[in-house]
């Protein structure tokens, strides 16, 4: 009884298909660490440019980001969107961190009409037949032994993978419910089964990764399939990319910097002097508003008159995944965005 309200709980844990961070577009700072080669100033430049790389493809979750003339301009000049950085050291390995200016680094994106992910990390299902795999005593030792190993390798790597192009990767349990689906003693086709177990679990998407082909022999590019591949195997990094790209065009804002719009904004539960504070950093802090002043207060609600770049729809999707803001419905003839703190 304990292992099925274990198993119930895992699932309503991730029954939904996608996970929210928490504000990132409205991020004062954003740290990224990378190893540099050195402590010279040319390895930290290096560290630097490599660092607001990596920024741009997790702020835009778009593989190409760092492709784009106005994104490979700034990485020349990355120095000025950093705040500050701090060095240390690891098993002899020295590490940087560098803390990009949220701000400066957003607008960059509005105003070359770039994508800007929204915080909304999409979740796929991640099957590894090695693991399963291990439920099979047939082999040599030391051919379970290899398999444990670069099993765990895929697994890190796809975490590691998966955190940079945020995406959630959720495993099975591998019980007996998906055993059977899986039907390690007979041949089926893998869309069939993973069809099933992602239903299972309430997700849509799904890939599986191999490491070894059809023989039995370990591969030294691992490769993964999913039916955003098409069913086809690809490398394992241009399937991550893949997804990324295609599960995170609903979560991504484009803006055209040439369209202005003028807007009132109302925020009620603004009971203290300090919760005003708190919703202005708010507004200042959203790459969309060029300027803003309060109309009114009255009842603890402020309402403010705002002038932002692209459309009112593009600011109120920034602004609804600010989690400090709750969206209300908007009542006829008063503000075009309401919002309760």
């Amino acid at each position: 009884m304990k292992k099925i309200c274990l198993i119930f709980l895992f699932l309503i844990s991730f029954s939904a298909s996608f996970y929210g961070e928490e504000g990132y577009a409205f991020k004062e700072l954003y740290e990224i660490e990378v190893e540099l080669n050195g402590s010279d100033r040319d390895s930290i430049n290096e560290g630097m440019k490599l660092a607001f790389k990596d920024l741009m493809l997790s702020l835009s979750s778009n593989s190409e980001i760092n492709t784009y003339p106005a994104i490979a301009g700034a990485v020349r000049d990355s120095e000025k969107y950093i705040s500050e950085y701090r060095l240390s050291s690891e098993n002899e390995n020295i590490l940087a961190v560098f803390s990009f200016n949220g701000e400066v680094v957003r607008k960059l994106l509005s105003d070359n009409n770039l994508p800007m992910w929204l915080g909304i990390k999409p979740k796929v299902l991640l099957f590894l037949p090695c693991k399963s795999d291990s439920f099979l005593m047939i082999d040599h030792q030391e051919i379970l032994v290899k398999r444990q190993e670069v099993c765990s390798e895929v697994k890190s790597t796809l975490s590691k993978q998966g955190s940079m192009r945020n995406i959630v990767f959720i495993e099975p349990l591998l019980d007996l419910i998906d055993l059977k689906y899986i039907n390690l003693y007979e041949p089926r086709l893998d869309q069939e089964f993973l069809n099933k177990i992602s239903s299972r679990y309430g997700l849509k998407d799904w890939m599986i990764c191999y490491i070894q082909n059809e023989y039995g022999i370990f591969i030294s590019e691992f490769l993964c399939l999913s039916p955003v591949s098409g069913f086809k195997k690809i490398s394992l990094n241009s399937m991550v990319d893949l997804l990324a790209d295609e599960l995170s065009k609903d979560f991504q804002l484009n803006i055209d910097p040439n369209t202005r719009s003028e807007l009132k904004m109302s925020v009620s539960g603004v009971e203290e002097y300090k919760h005003l504070l708190s919703v202005e950093k708010i507004i200042e802090s959203n790459a969309l508003v060029d300027s803003y002043s309060i109309n009114s207060i009255s009842n603890h609600t402020v309402t403010y008159l705002l002038s932002i770049r692209g459309q009112v729809s593009d600011l109120e999707k920034l602004m609804n995944v600010n989690p400090l803001l709750l969206g209300q419905p908007i009542k006829k003839g008063e503000a075009d965005l309401e919002y309760s703190f």
